[in-house]
């Protein structure tokens, strides 16, 4: 058994190494071959292409991606602005609205100011024509209170409750003139030439005179003005009623027409000053001085308090009331021209003040000046400025002041 079983394993061996012995060798080339690529076969292509499909999808998402994100966040942004645009453009709409309304304001203003200065013209001509003194006397006037106005020598600043405006006028002065109460004062003690503001006691002499209105008065050569060389358009020659010379000198500050009001006094000019000074006492201007009926003498001087006491006495003639406030008068000159004259403060032209009486004047040695007497809280209020740098500094002065007294508790007013 044992021989059985050593044969057959030595018979399975030599058969083993007689197998390996016929089994061929692989080829090993001497010189490195170039391996020949083997045709794709379907199954591999079909990967690459569907890798290429998802590589090509990819940049188109990212593509999509990128476009559709701005394309999120713009509409907001644009939301934004337009809404920033709309409110910008209402709010230029607006402004161009209320810019249209001011000019229609403007335009109706104007046309509300022309019809009543031509109104106020008709009238004015059908008095002067119709009627003579007595058309004057036929204006309804407030009755005017006269009581006595403080010493000069005790006025100063007297500032109210709420802050001093400020003023261009050197000197100022505003008082109740019904009473006689000092409501501000600044420098109103300083002593100063007074221009043209003379003409309102150049008015009152003539008045207390009580001359003849319908008198004809013809200007001379020797109203003409040698002291300062002004102009007028008054020609030498023109002949007119003592009431038209007297709306002439007090409306427009006509120089020849205050001349001749003092020229055809009994007496002369020389009896006219002195009736002029003496008028000054009676009224406690002791700090008042006229050498001329007109203005242009630089030495007619006095200081707003005095003036405030003029203006006070001047508020009770009513053809000086009449006369200081119209607007514009004509008249006919020498030549036969007719001669169209305006009011010399622009505040009456305006007419947007209910202004009672009015006297504007210049020289160079007085500046700008100004004096009315104006209703302010239903208060004939005085106001004197002096010495203002310019015509619109005595303006802006009487806004100022006028603002300021209307912020002023009413018993404060007097």
């Amino acid at each position: 058994m044992n021989k059985v079983v050593a044969f057959l394993f030595g018979l399975v061996c030599f058969s083993s190494q007689s197998f390996a012995a016929t089994v061929p060798k692989p080829y090993v080339p001497d010189e490195p071959v170039m391996a020949v690529k083997p045709k794709p076969s379907v199954k591999p292509a079909t990967k690459t292409v569907s890798v290429v499909k998802r590589i090509a999808k990819k940049p188109l998402s990212v593509a999509k991606t990128s476009k559709i994100k701005p394309s999120a966040t713009k509409p907001v942004k644009l939301a934004q602005t337009t809404k920033a645009v709309k409110t910008k453009i209402a709010k230029t709409k607006i402004v161009k609205k209320s810019t249209v309304t001011k000019v229609a304001l403007n335009s109706t203003q104007r046309l509300n100011k022309y019809s009543r200065v031509q109104k106020n013209k008709s009238r004015q001509l059908a008095q002067h024509i119709d009627a003579k003194p007595a058309r004057i006397a036929s204006r309804a006037y407030a009755p005017v209170k006269t009581s006595p106005v403080a010493s000069p020598t005790r006025v100063t600043n007297i500032p109210l409750t709420s802050g001093s405006p400020f003023l261009d006028s050197s000197s100022a002065l505003v008082m109740n003139a019904n009473t006689g109460r000092m409501i501000f004062g600044k420098n109103a003690a300083r002593r100063t030439p007074i221009a043209s503001i003379t003409k309102l006691m150049t008015a009152m002499v003539v008045l207390d005179a009580k001359l003849s209105m319908d008198q004809p008065i013809t200007i001379s050569n020797a109203d003409v003005d040698r002291v300062k060389k002004s102009s007028s358009r008054l020609e030498v020659g023109t002949t007119l009623s003592r009431y038209d010379t007297m709306w002439l000198a007090l409306m427009s500050s006509e120089n020849r027409a205050a001349h001749s009001l003092a020229r055809t006094y009994p007496g002369g000019k020389a009896a006219f000053i002195k009736a002029m000074n003496r008028k000054a006492r009676s009224l406690g201007m002791n700090h008042t001085v006229f050498y001329d009926p007109t203005g242009l003498n630089k030495d007619n001087s006095s200081t707003a308090a005095d003036l405030a006491l003029m203006v006070q006495a001047a508020y009770r003639y009513p053809q000086i009331r009449q006369f200081s406030t119209s607007t514009e008068h004509d008249i006919i000159s020498a030549s036969g021209r007719q001669l169209h004259y305006k009011n010399s403060n622009a505040l009456v032209r305006e007419g947007a003040w209910d202004i009672e009486l009015s006297k504007t004047g210049y020289i160079k040695e007085a500046g700008r000046c100004l004096v009315m007497v104006a209703d302010v809280q239903n208060k004939p209020m005085v106001m004197v400025f002096l010495d203002a740098g310019a015509t619109s500094g005595r303006i802006s002065d009487a806004r100022n002041i006028k603002n300021w007294l209307e912020r002023q508790p009413t018993n404060q007013l007097g």
